[in-house]
């Protein structure tokens, strides 16, 4: 029979075990017909395309848990550094406009770069846009107002940038060695078969990286 001459998929573990005990549930002239072939390929396909898409939805959860919880040595993740460095920025921008005035210039560039992280939306291409924008607008604000700055301004407006940039250094870290790796391992395999079509069949997406939007969506 055509069936019978074909080469047989090759599974290993829990999948294999499933397969032979289904095929010993056929009756037992049943066992080598092109029938019980047949069901032992649906079978096998039902089990590669089921378990993959569970360890796929699993790998896709991982690399997201990277970006939203994952810890650094100080205790926080990618999202709590950005927050905490956004946290920063709103105080020495307050500081600043107190200084050179809230219509100056930088300090309002600044209050738009800061409006724009908090609505952005929370993917990592999207608050890296965002967190680029202000990156820039706070390090304009900082150099105006420390021209302006007394003693103690001056004082207040260091230590508050020297929490702004280490959070932004923890943050460019952390996505180079771990998140942005990860995403990258994980968009390989759903691009390549059979990881396309199973991403496809359980709808899971593409992981975006922390980078310009035209590199994490290529």
């Amino acid at each position: 029979m055509q069936l019978q001459q074909q080469e047989t998929f090759t599974i290993q573990g829990p999948q294999l075990e499933v397969l032979g005990q289904a095929e010993s549930k056929l009756p037992a002239s049943a066992r080598r017909t092109p029938v019980a072939a047949l069901v032992l390929v649906v079978l096998a396909l039902v089990s590669v395309f089921g378990i993959g898409g569970l360890k796929l939805k699993g790998n896709y959860a991982k690399v997201q848990a990277l970006y939203t919880t994952a810890t650094n040595e100080y205790g926080d993740g990618i999202q709590t550094d950005l927050a905490a460095q956004a946290d920063a920025a709103a105080s020495l921008i307050r500081l600043a406009g107190r200084i050179l005035g809230e219509d100056e210039p930088t300090v309002a560039q600044a209050n738009a770069a800061l409006d724009g992280w908090n609505t952005a939306e929370a993917t990592p291409a999207a608050q890296y846009q965002a967190n680029q924008t202000l990156y820039a607008a706070v390090g304009d604000t900082y150099t105006a107002a420390s021209l302006q700055a007394d003693t103690d301004q001056r004082n207040q407006l260091d230590a508050l940038y020297a929490e702004f940039t280490s959070r932004q250094a923890l943050v460019e870290r952390a996505a180079a060695n771990d998140y942005n790796p990860a995403a990258e391992a994980y968009n390989r395999t759903t691009a390549a078969f059979p990881g396309n079509l199973i991403g496809g069949v359980w709808g899971v997406g593409h992981a975006d990286l922390f980078a310009p939007i035209d590199t994490a969506n290529g």
